[in-house]
């Protein structure tokens, strides 16, 4: 019996890492001279518009408005297989011209610079996806083991806001390598700072409208219960600094 239950459990771990779409992003946070930031910003966009073009790898930017990396770029390429990255060819040109832009304009002190993997959830994202000018990223850092109950949530919320027909979007990621493990990461895409501002109905009313407010109260006890702490950051995007959007 013992075999054939860990048997199943095989099963079921390795359907729940099997990759059916391309969902896999890598990115890092850039922490450029100060003085430099110009003079990066167009060394980048030549950089992009030589080898990050339409139908080639793409490559996307940020600046970061608030928080502790204010003034810092984040910098990630999106949509990938997890083999992409073992099959990926660069020519020297597009290396060296990459080093020369690393070593003239990125402050390696390591507050900025260490690159992660996180993985796109299509299931849990809600809305259009793509196309904003901000993004407001919050960062959910969960307790061991939390995460599970923690992303069913995400998933009841995205159910409640179909419901209410609520107009606002967000993705939704988990973190796969890179720092701290046991993360979901919620972005919401917005046309600017208008989009921080409170929205209504509540979270907690569309929640409660679509699951009853027993479901919301239990809900919100095990969401806190289960997140150590978050931060949210507000980026502005970077054009000039990435791949062009396809028409």
């Amino acid at each position: 019996m013992k075999r054939f239950i860990f048997t199943w459990l095989y099963i079921l771990v390795a359907l729940a890492w099997t990759q059916d779409s391309p969902s896999i992003m890598r990115g890092g946070y850039m922490k450029v001279h100060s003085g430099k930031e110009s003079a990066y910003e167009k060394a980048v966009a030549s950089h992009v518009s030589k080898w990050h073009g339409l139908g080639q790898w793409n490559q996307y930017a940020w600046r970061v408005e608030t928080g502790p990396r204010t003034g810092q770029y984040f910098v990630g390429t999106f949509r990938h297989f997890w083999k992409d990255f073992d099959d990926r060819v660069t020519t020297k040109d597009h290396d060296k011209d990459w080093e020369r832009i690393l070593s003239n304009f990125v402050d390696n002190d390591d507050e900025g610079n260490g690159s992660m993997f996180m993985k796109y959830s299509e299931k849990l994202s809600y809305g259009s996806g793509s196309g904003s000018s901000k993004l407001a990223v919050t960062y959910y850092y969960c307790r061991t083991n939390a995460i599970w109950d923690m992303m069913e949530i995400v998933g009841k919320a995205k159910a409640a806001n179909e419901k209410a027909d609520f107009e606002d979007s967000y993705n939704v990621y988990t973190k796969e390598a890179g720092g701290p493990n046991e993360v979901i990461i919620i972005v919401d895409l917005m046309d600017g700072y208008a989009g921080m501002a409170p929205v209504n109905p509540s979270l907690a009313e569309r929640y409660t409208a679509a699951h009853g407010e027993d479901a919301w109260k239990t809900d919100f006890e095990t969401w806190t219960n289960g997140l150590r702490w978050s931060e949210t950051e507000i980026m502005t995007y970077m054009p000039n600094m990435s791949t062009p959007r396809a028409k």
